[in-house]
């Protein structure tokens, strides 16, 4: 399966990137690295997580407070989301 990121996913991560790369180089990297770790889960995966509706489905990151929602439209999986739980979850909510 192909991976796409959303325009909007894209810069929630980046955002997400730079705001950890204004605490800490190392920690910016293992962030990237952990959402990567998580988009390989799903790429590997993709029906192993629970859905939020018919369509969208989410994975929990496992080592910061982020969730990764997505659907899969026949060989390829879009991220529409790369969410932190500081944020109201009705912000992403309102991109599907």
């Amino acid at each position: 399966m192909k991976i796409k990121f959303s325009k909007l996913a894209k810069n929630d991560f980046d955002a997400s990137v730079l705001y950890y790369k204004k605490e800490s180089e190392n920690l910016a990297s293992r962030f990237k690295n952990d959402i990567k770790q998580s988009v390989k889960r799903i790429e590997t995966f993709p029906k192993l997580y629970p859905k939020i509706d018919n369509q969208i489905q989410k994975c929990v990151v496992s080592k910061f407070p982020f969730t990764i929602y997505y659907t899969i439209k026949n060989d390829t999986i879009y991220i529409l989301a790369v969410a932190s739980h500081y944020r109201d979850l009705e912000e992403y909510l309102k991109r599907f």
